[in-house]
């Protein structure tokens, strides 16, 4: 028997009795050791004022007394914080779920055994393709230091080491390749990511319609025969109704948790705060920073963040407007909408590109 899907924000405020933030984000740094092209974060140098160790136990802290269910550690590199391990440590002492992604390029066994013990949501590690593709994006070497890499966290940690997968122009037609070599070397969550087109990523590293639906349907017929030792993390960012029929059928797409925007926070390494980890590039989307106010005070005090809450489902344009998965995906990737559209109550673009070329699946359209 489904659930009832919680959608609106009157729903919401029943359930939870106030509005809550249910996840975050903590960019520990920008530094990054990689250049790859299609990066949002325009990661490389680290800002001259970030977050000292306190200031962000501070803000873990009160993550914590806001009750969040898990915090996503991301960068830049976050494991070139040299202390990273204490922040990861501290984080699971406050009972909070723990994810974070790296590209691996610096991990070994010395970090994996001081984090062993902590309760991972997901520990997503970056992985392009094969190594010709890889190392076209990441560098020489990189694609043999990911594998050597997925193996190790996977012997250390057990579980939930998940594939860190983006669909792009470049790497499409081989994705389901890419997932079973990560499986086999020990990986056991899968995400997908669409490209967001901020930072260094641009247009053209973008697959085309037909391209994009053309490769989900490659990894799902692959994914018929992994499922038994893999699974698609709930990270997995590909709207519902792009899920082949078979396996939407089946309920797959209930197993990717819908992303919690608006009741969502997202703190940059220097304490700037926005309404998402993809929005840190328009400045307009900056609402606060925790040097300046808690968190509390700018989530109860942002007009921004208050006129976002108010959107509902049924307000969402273009092909939303004719979805029957809009309660449940509640418009795709909100951060996407605004870079592409300014407009947060239109489509994910990946959705609306697909409708506009004629290729969105007809059972998911209101008659």
């Amino acid at each position: 028997m489904d659930l009832k899907i919680i959608s609106t924000r009157k729903e919401i405020k029943e359930f939870f009795g106030e509005e809550p933030i249910i996840a975050a984000t903590i960019r520990v740094t920008k530094a990054c050791n990689l250049k790859c092209p299609h990066c949002y974060v325009n990661a490389g140098k680290k800002l001259k004022d970030e977050l000292s160790l306190e200031e962000i136990k501070s803000v873990i802290d009160q993550l914590a007394n806001l009750k969040v269910f898990s915090i996503f550690f991301t960068g830049g590199e976050p494991f070139l914080r040299k202390d990273i391990v204490e922040i990861l440590k501290y984080t699971d002492k406050k009972g909070i779920g723990i994810a974070i992604s790296t590209n691996a390029s610096i991990l070994n066994k010395e970090i994996l055994e001081k984090i062993k013990n902590l309760r991972f949501d997901l520990f997503q590690i970056s992985f392009d393709g094969p190594k010709e593709i890889h190392e076209s994006i990441r560098g020489k070497g990189s694609w043999q230091r990911t594998i050597t890499n997925i193996k190790l966290a996977r012997s250390i940690l057990k579980q939930k080491v998940g594939l860190g997968i983006v669909i792009m122009k470049n790497n499409w037609n081989v994705l389901d390749q890419t997932i079973v070599k990560g499986v086999n070397c020990g990986a056991d969550r899968i995400t997908l990511m669409c490209l967001i087109l901020s930072g260094r990523a641009s247009k053209e590293l973008n697959p085309s319609p037909k391209e994009f639906l053309k490769s989900i349907h490659k990894i799902f017929d692959r994914y018929k025969i992994l499922q038994k030792k893999a699974k698609f993390s709930k990270d997995t960012t590909i709207p519902s109704a792009l899920i082949p029929k078979k396996w939407r059928e089946k309920g797959l797409h209930r197993t990717f948790a819908p992303c919690s925007f608006p009741y969502y926070i997202a703190i940059n390494s220097n304490g700037d705060v926005a309404p998402c980890d993809g929005l840190f590039n328009y400045p307009e989307m900056i609402i606060g920073n925790v040097r300046k106010n808690s968190l509390w005070e700018i989530w109860q005090n942002s007009k921004l963040l208050k006129e976002l809450r108010r959107i509902n489902p049924s307000d969402l344009k273009g092909v939303c407007k004719k979805c029957i998965y809009r309660e449940y995906c509640a418009g795709g990737c909100r951060a996407a909408a605004y870079i592409n559209y300014r407009d947060f109550r239109m489509p994910d673009p990946v959705c609306q590109t697909i409708y506009e070329a004629g290729l969105f699946p007809k059972d998911c359209l209101k008659s």
